[in-house]
């Protein structure tokens, strides 16, 4: 390849370790271009090119032993994201991932059996779909244990609670020591006092936990009789309430969009 009258570009096709090829580009003067001086040259680049090779090499094999050490520290952690990214839910709250996996992980939360297991959204109830009655909430939910429920309001807050003992159709309040509230705005947990009422069956209302940091009235897609409680208030069954009407960005009523009830099971 002529550069100009006096220039000549020599493009050498050389192989370089691993199978890979490289064009190699030489500008000699035209009255340079001898056998000696074309060796030379050549030698230079290819042993320039094979230093950059073993420099490459040496830095791909520090990056993989960081990832390896990475991996091998945050395995749970990697395991769990995995096994989100292959769960299914029928939700039209739940719409990111890391809500998903909040959830998830508090679920497993120290019981290193259920890692190991797929876990199963089965959807119960829908608000929309259903109705905003608690005689259509209670007949779809009662008797089922191991419930997910998921409030979104028409201002966009969702929070919800997870129970293991199933609804009881009864106005008795109960403890679950199982039970614990989630707000996914704010990414905390509230979990209940052992031994402290934490759950009332009231029929009456779609759902009522004890002291009322979660109330869901009837009708409650077309008023705003729903309602969360005062700090003192959710303090005698739960831990972390720090402000009055936390979970619901501090307001006290609300009006629900949606309300979704999954049972949950692991295989």
């Amino acid at each position: 390849k002529y550069n100009n009258e006096n220039e000549v570009i020599l493009i050498i096709e050389v192989d370089l370790p691993g199978g890979k090829v490289q064009d190699v580009n030489l500008p000699l003067n035209k009255k340079e271009m001898n056998k000696e001086l074309l060796i030379d040259e050549l030698i230079l680049k290819v042993n320039k090119l094979e230093e950059e090779n073993k420099s490459i090499k040496k830095d791909l094999n520090e990056f993989k032993e960081k990832v390896n050490l990475f991996e091998k520290y945050f395995a749970d952690e990697i395991k769990n994201k995995k096994m989100i990214e292959e769960i299914g839910i029928d939700s039209k709250i739940i719409d990111k991932k890391e809500d998903l996996q909040f959830i998830y992980k508090r679920l497993v939360n120290n019981n290193e059996n259920l890692k190991q297991k797929k876990i199963k959204f089965n959807l119960l109830y829908r608000a929309t779909r259903d109705g905003d009655n608690s005689n259509i909430f209670h007949n779809k939910v009662d008797y089922k244990n191991s419930i997910l429920s998921i409030i979104q309001t028409n201002k966009g807050i969702k929070f919800g609670f997870y129970k293991e003992q199933p609804y009881k159709n009864t106005t008795k309040s109960l403890n679950d020591n199982s039970l614990f509230i989630f707000n996914l705005n704010l990414k905390k947990i509230y979990n209940t006092k052992e031994g402290a009422k934490s759950f009332n069956d009231n029929v009456d209302s779609i759902i009522n936990l004890y002291n009322q940091p979660i109330f869901i009235a009837n009708n409650c897609l077309t008023n705003n009789e729903s309602y969360t409680c005062t700090k003192s208030n959710a303090d005698v069954s739960f831990y972390g309430f720090e402000k009055d009407y936390e979970l619901n960005n501090y307001e006290q009523k609300f009006t629900v969009q949606e309300i979704e009830t999954f049972q949950i099971s692991f295989n």
